[in-house]
């Protein structure tokens, strides 16, 4: 499969295109993805030069966003099926401890990526693959942000500092669909 492949740590030079990188096995609790859109976040430039005290096992497939169809379905895998639209959340909510995908294992900047059936969420309907794939890093973190971390609750009166970036646009975005009142800020 093609992919793109950090084999050390160092500039965006260090990121190798590859034609006839090895295809991922699907192993038992996973299936493995036909990649069909993927974004870059600042947490890849972080993985391609590497992040004191994280030890990221080389070579790996970077790219934490990820959204597709599944190509393959691994034994114990349930409630999916070859064909159905996914994107992937790049932490797994039930095992945390296995890391991101695109820094621990690897992630979306390939035609194919095994993914454990715990980190996908069906995407639906009218939303676009490229759409999908813009979603979970930039609005996880805001969704952990706001509503997780800090209890957001409807008609709540919320400050958002900022607000012009990504993940805070995202928190402006997720505040007014829950009915708050936002002020927000940035620069």
């Amino acid at each position: 499969m093609r992919a793109v492949v950090l084999h050390e740590h160092g500039d965006i030079e260090n990121l190798t295109y590859h034609e006839d990188y090895a295809d991922p096995e699907c192993g038992e609790g996973q299936v493995v993805i036909r990649v069909k859109a993927t974004s870059l976040n600042y947490h890849d430039v972080f993985t391609t030069k590497g992040m004191p005290g994280i030890k990221v096992p080389l070579p790996i497939v970077i790219g934490l966003d990820i959204s597709g169809e599944i190509a393959e379905i691994g034994a114990g895998v349930d409630g999916w099926s070859v064909g159905d639209r996914v994107l992937v959340n790049p932490l797994d909510p039930v095992t945390p401890e296995k890391g991101l995908m695109g820094e621990m294992l690897d992630g979306g900047t390939a035609e194919l990526c095994a993914v454990d059936a715990t980190r996908l969420i069906k995407i639906p309907e009218g939303c676009s693959y490229e759409q999908a794939a813009a979603l979970p890093v930039a609005y996880g973190t805001a969704h952990r942000m706001m509503i997780t971390n800090g209890r957001m609750k409807g008609g709540e009166k919320v400050l958002i500092l900022g607000a012009s970036g990504g993940v805070g646009s995202c928190c402006v975005l997720l505040a007014k669909a829950m009915g708050c009142e936002v002020v927000a800020a940035g620069s």
